[in-house]
């Protein structure tokens, strides 16, 4: 008779499980509101959904790490206390309305806390007082499109910080609140979300998975006496923690932006190396990686749970190739500062937008730039004082305006912007700040465009252009 009835009750049990899982399925396209269940933080087991959620964790991981800085998400069943260790107040966030995009901010901190003596010795470095950051990114992740963009933000871009001229890394001295507040004013892009990870913690998690292949692509051989950074042009090599953070913070073999080139690869390294070693369908180890650095972390106190299971699931699905890598568009000026560049503009202003195709501006290759760009700018608004008004709104963005005058013909409410073949590229970028309210045309070999080699812009009475926001200079 028991054994009956503990047959009876098995069944019941394995009948119980479809129902189990379902709800946990629910859990992870929904999140936990109308599952009927209370969030607990506890999270149901599924041999069936454990490829799909240890991808999940895998990819939350990889894209939220950089040079210096990780956010954990790791083990659903963990969540709760893993973020929880290193919140922390952050002033100046914005909330997140429902469906519109979330922006983390990414820093890296230099902090040698937690590092050996013989790990500092290896690294060249000693143990300073104080923090600084080499690594500032912003991930862009819209959930209408699924995808997501990694914008490096150089470490020396020159920005107004409380009234003087400084580098945007200046900001991190002032605490996070202050690294949020530059950062908003250099992109005008919202932040939502605040993530650091120190020296340690970035050599736990590249030892945990046992080591990257990163390489040197470039012609000329790299020695860093100061970051111990030493490879032969063309080559390859298999690196611990410590060789992964010297080649990622090496600041004496390139410029700035050479160093957010190797950032970013070395995020595409370790993205494959969990990929092809099976640590994607292996949860444990996921917990383990996540357990080491947790001590390393720090997140604002909003980021909760909740805010991680949807992130989450809308990383489902991005691989290495669908993360859109960008730099912050900027160009150097002189031995100490980065400037921004006029096209910055315009890619911040598609990310506000949440556009689903990007323009070509910040990719590692370069791209066409309107910085210089000759233009003449015609009113056919009959509105007077128009083409000066929109030419002084050009030139702030770089333009350089030859001449205004009046139209032939007056343009009506509709504006035309007229390129010549040559300046295909920058009449693209200018439609892409400009938007609908300009028709591109391209000009015909005898047009004024093509003869002299120009754009022209004929404004109509709807045209309409802010000028472009103010930065160090």
């Amino acid at each position: 008779m028991n054994d009956r009835r503990t047959s009876t009750a098995a069944l019941r049990a394995r009948r119980a499980v479809p129902v189990a899982e379902d709800r946990f399925r629910r859990v992870l396209d929904d999140g936990w509101e109308g599952t009927g269940l209370p969030d607990t933080g506890y999270r149901p087991r599924s041999r069936r959904r454990r490829p799909s959620v240890a991808r999940i964790v895998a990819l939350a991981v990889v894209v939220l790490l950089i040079a210096g800085g990780i956010g954990v998400v790791a083990g659903l069943r963990y969540t709760n206390s893993l973020i929880g260790k290193g919140h922390q107040k952050v002033q100046g966030l914005s909330g997140v309305g429902r469906g519109q995009p979330t922006n983390i901010l990414l820093v890296g901190s230099d902090s040698r806390e937690g590092l050996s003596g013989q790990q500092l010795s290896r690294l060249q470095t000693i143990a300073v007082s104080g923090g600084r950051t080499d690594t500032i990114m912003v991930i862009h992740i819209s959930p209408r499109t699924g995808k997501a963009v990694l914008i490096s933000i150089p470490r020396d871009l020159k920005v107004e910080l409380n009234g003087r001229t400084a580098k945007v890394n200046a900001a991190y001295a002032d605490g996070p609140g202050q690294m949020v507040r530059t950062v908003e004013q250099v992109t005008g892009l919202p932040i939502n979300h605040y993530v650091e990870l120190d020296f340690a913690g970035f050599l736990k998690v590249v030892d945990a998975v046992g080591g990257v292949v990163l390489c040197n692509p470039t012609g000329k051989d790299w020695n860093d006496h100061f970051a111990n950074l030493h490879m032969a042009a063309h080559t390859c090599r298999k690196m611990d923690g410590v060789g992964a953070l010297a080649y990622v913070r090496a600041r004496h073999i390139d410029s700035d932006f050479g160093r957010i080139g190797r950032q970013q690869a070395f995020m595409k390294a370790l993205l494959a190396k969990l990929s092809a070693t099976g640590n994607l369908v292996n949860l444990p180890r996921m917990k383990h990686i996540a357990d080491l650095v947790a001590e390393h972390v720090k997140t604002d106190d909003t980021f909760k749970a909740s805010d991680a299971l949807s992130l989450a699931r809308r990383m489902r699905g991005i691989s290495s190739g669908a993360v859109d890598m960008r730099v912050f568009p900027s160009y150097p000026s002189g031995p100490s500062y980065v400037l921004t560049s006029p096209e910055a503009p315009i890619l911040m202003k598609a990310l506000r937008e949440d556009a689903a195709t990007l323009p070509p501006v910040g990719l590692p290759a370069g791209g066409p730039t309107i910085k210089g760009t000759p233009m003449i700018v015609l009113n056919g608004s009959g509105v007077p004082g128009a083409a000066r008004k929109a030419a002084g709104a050009l030139e702030s963005y770089g333009l350089l305006v030859t001449k205004t005058a009046n139209a032939t013909a007056p343009a009506g409410a509709s504006s035309t912007l007229v390129y010549p073949n040559r300046l295909t590229g920058q009449a693209q970028l200018l439609g892409a700040l400009l938007g609908p309210q300009v028709k591109l045309v391209r000009g015909a070999p005898s047009s004024t465009a093509a003869v002299k080699g120009v754009l022209v812009l004929t404004v109509g009475t709807s045209f309409q252009l802010s000028p472009a926001p103010t930065t160090a200079s």
